[in-house]
């Protein structure tokens, strides 16, 4: 059974490939009917099946590749013209072919498909009555039978000792099954050739039609005798010269391997792993060489980082050229769905295909054959015209589909164009405000350019009505969301009259890519490169605000602008310089210019899943290990361009703008104080001398806790009084934290210590600390130093 098995996934894997060859080949015949070396090729690969499946004893798969190879026979030798009637058939039986290739991979029968009405068409054109018999199947006899012989054989096979033979009995024992075996082979194909079937010939039987001539004389011989055996002798010829070029295939199996995805896949994970650990290696290398510079080790430290990182790039291109397909995988159906939307729309296009040898990734290649089945069914009935309209427009009636795949950078890019009517910007404008797809604001303001990518909405389409082809509004909002599913873009280029041309930019992979690390405030964001067009350095005089959007002006444009805190609403509490950093953004014809705070540089990222818990966050993508360890959440532009147009006018100064507002005090409560300290009594002491003033008082049990309660944002403090030996967190490093952030770098910090030494005074100063007061202290010098430094008003005393 196993054996079996095998030899049925070899054969459906081989036929499949040549199914796929022959619906190709059969549509460039009809275009050159002449070409007699293309239907030879053709012939031989519907040969090929045909034999194959009566091999497997597949009656109902052979019964249509027979009739369907007579006809192709006809043809090739003059006595057939391939009429595009004649082809609609042919391509018939290749479509029901699939359909019992699909039936035997899922159930190992063929039983079930009615063929029979494609199988009478296919008599007709031979010139036969049309009335065909269905196949006689032979084999449930066979199979009775040759059960019975093999049960039979394992009882005798159990009673024999084949230790005990000796090697000429071995032999002679090989010889009888041998004979045996050849028995039944002979039986099945006679039982076949009685059915009416023709029988192919195997190669492998030279021996066996040695003996059939021997003991032909024996045998009564009719009189037409002589015909049929000039036949038979042709046709080994004929079958030998076919299968002469076959020698080759060998030596072409022998250098490839099958091999599970699966395996490949585990492979590409793998790789991601060594690229995350060959960046944290390069970032290890780089503190070493600072920490230890000019140490004799470091220069062989350098080389065995360099062999490691060059080792590793080339190892991570071998497996994700083991994944990669020719995108031809995707282009070789189509010029069968030009072929029969022609014939449906009764138009005349044509097809020309190039670059078809560019490979993608397999899990892109997989993904992107829907959208161009969208892209080019659209072509041909809203682009390509009617034959009479090209005509009276002065153009040839053939109309003309060019689809063509190149290499660009790290991405590929497919364009599709036509030379048909072209998309007309008004109309789609006005189509789109009919169906209330935008307002009229919206359209006055649009731009050629924008107007074209209208296509893409959802429930948008020009059809007057609904038809198989097109009509319902749905198709090209998919071509959309796939392709920027793949982290693609899409890119529409027209002209009334002249034709249209999109483009798809795909990435080559989507397991590890390019992008730029970008920070802010505290946060990190990976931006994939393929979406970063430039970076720009920027002042805050040149922001300016229109319409309540921030923009800027970039060389001969206008470009709206965005904070990425806004979006990801990162607080801006860290200080602000005066200069920030401009990414500008790229999707299709539409521009951003993202605001970040520093741009940590260009890096390598492997793509990780956020889980099921945590994925579909608006504007993110996924995540990646840095070199450091940390883990950066990856940008989703296209969600993200999104979601800037609700973003009003960015500040780089926004928290400075609030200081006046929180200097504002009505009452003594509005002053809010912290009491950093570990030990409960000396914050209870400095409780007790603040408490008769009225300030707020906020209480933290060491540094850490204080950060969590400013980084909270739940106060807006006028001063702290910090202890400096604390647990987790001391004074020193609490006060350096807090002059990190923009919001309190003003803020009074106040040191209340034992520690009296100058060194410990000058340590605190530099630090940031304003004040420095040491234990034992009166409750009224800690208050007038508190009323100082936060310009407490004498009113409220």
């Amino acid at each position: 059974m196993d054996e079996f098995q095998e030899i049925l996934q070899d054969f459906l894997v081989e036929s499949f490939e040549l199914v796929e060859k022959l619906d190709e080949d059969l549509v460039e015949l009809e275009s050159n009917p002449d070409d007699l070396e293309l239907l030879n090729g053709i012939f031989r690969v519907a040969h090929t099946v045909k034999g194959a499946s009566s091999f497997l004893n597949f009656d109902v798969l052979t019964h249509l590749t027979h009739h369907m190879e007579d006809v192709l026979n006809r043809a090739r030798h003059g006595e057939l013209t391939i009429t595009p009637d004649v082809m609609d058939v042919i391509l018939e039986s290749i479509d029901l072919m699939k359909a019992l290739l699909e039936k035997i991979r899922d159930t190992s029968s063929d039983d079930g498909i009615d063929v029979s009405a494609c199988v009478g068409r296919l008599d007709k054109i031979t010139g036969g009555s049309g009335d065909v018999k269905p196949p006689v199947s032979a084999a449930p006899v066979v199979e009775e039978s040759a059960p019975e012989v093999v049960e039979d054989e394992s009882e005798d096979e159990d009673e024999i000792d084949y230790d005990s033979m000796s090697p000429e009995d071995v032999e002679a024992e090989i010889e009888r099954l041998l004979a045996e075996r050849q028995a039944e082979d002979k039986a099945k194909r006679e039982a076949k050739i009685a059915a009416g079937e023709d029988v192919p010939h195997m190669p492998d039987a030279e021996d066996e039609t040695k003996e059939e001539k021997k003991e032909e004389p024996k045998k009564a011989a009719p009189a037409p005798t002589p015909a049929p055996a000039t036949q038979q002798q042709a046709k080994p010829k004929e079958e030998v010269k076919a299968a002469a070029p076959a020698r080759k295939a060998p030596a072409q199996v022998e250098q490839t391997i099958r091999v599970d995805v699966k395996r490949l896949d585990h492979l590409m994970n793998l790789i991601g792993e060594l690229v995350l650990a060959k960046n944290r290696l390069i970032k290890i290398n780089d503190d070493v060489e600072e920490r230890y510079e000019g140490e004799e080790f470091l220069e062989e430290l350098n080389q065995v980082v360099s062999i490691v990182s060059l080792v590793t790039t080339d190892l991570q291109i071998a497996v994700m050229k083991t994944r990669m397909l020719p995108i031809g995988k995707v282009f070789n159906k189509f010029p069968r769905m030009i072929r029969d939307l022609s014939r449906e729309l009764n138009k005349k296009i044509d097809l020309v295909i190039s670059g078809e040898d560019t490979e993608l990734d397999k899990s892109i290649v997989e993904e992107i054959g829907d959208p161009l089945v969208h892209i080019i069914r659209n072509s041909c009935d809203h682009g390509i015209e009617s034959p009479e309209d090209r005509l009276a427009k002065g153009k040839p009636e053939l109309g003309t589909i060019a689809l063509k795949a190149y290499n660009e950078g790290n991405q590929i890019v497919i364009q599709i164009d036509d030379d048909g009517k072209g998309l007309d910007p008004e109309m789609l404008k006005n189509h789109s405000l009919n169906k209330g797809i935008i307002t009229e604001k919206e359209a006055d303001s649009m731009s050629d350019k924008e107007a074209f990518t209208l296509i893409f909405k959802p429930g948008f389409s020009t059809a007057a009505a609904v038809t198989s082809v097109s009509g319902r509004g749905v198709g090209m909002d998919v071509v959309k969301t796939n392709i920027e599913k793949l982290n693609g873009i899409i890119d529409i280029d027209s002209e009334v009259g002249k034709g249209t041309s999109i483009k798809l930019k795909i990435p080559l992979t989507l397991a590890i890519i390019q992008a730029l690390l970008v920070g802010v405030q505290e946060e990190h964001y990976a931006i994939p490169l393929a979406s970063v067009l430039e970076t720009v350095r920027i002042s805050k005089d040149e922001i300016y605000t229109v319409e309540g959007k921030s923009v800027m002006r970039l060389r001969d444009d206008v470009l709206s602008l965005v904070h990425i805190g806004d979006i990801f609403e990162v607080e801006r509490i860290l200080d602000a310089s005066e200069h920030a950093y401009v990414v500008v953004l790229g999707l299709g014809t539409s521009k951003l210019g993202l605001i970040v705070d520093t741009l940590v540089g260009q890096e390598e990222i492997v793509i990780k899943s956020l889980g099921d818990y945590l994925k579909g966050i608006e504007g993110i993508a996924g995540a990646t290990i840095r070199g450091d360890g940390g883990v950066t959440l990856i940008v989703d532009v296209v969600a993200l361009m999104s979601m800037a147009k609700d973003v009003k006018s960015t500040s780089l100064s926004d928290s400075e703008s609030g200081a006046g507002a929180i200097n504002e005090k009505n009452s003594a409560s509005d002053y809010v104080i912290m009491i950093v300290d570990d030990s409960k009594t000396d914050r209870t002491i400095m409780r007790k001398a603040l408490e008769p003033m009225g300030v707020t008082l906020v209480e933290a049990g060491d540094g850490q806790e204080a950060l969590n309660i400013l980084k909270s944002g739940d106060y807006n403090f006028d001063a702290m009084l910090i202890d400096i030996e604390m647990p987790r967190m001391d004074g020193y490093t609490l006060a350096s934290e807090i002059k990190k952030y923009n919001r309190y770098k003003n803020l009074p910090l106040i040191a209340v210590t034992s520690r009296t030494s100058k060194s410990d005074r000058m340590r605190g100063v530099e630090s940031g600390m304003v004040e420095y007061i040491t234990k034992p202290y009166s409750a009224d010098y800690l208050a007038s130093v508190v009323q100082r430094n936060v310009n407490f008003k004498a009113e409220f005393l």
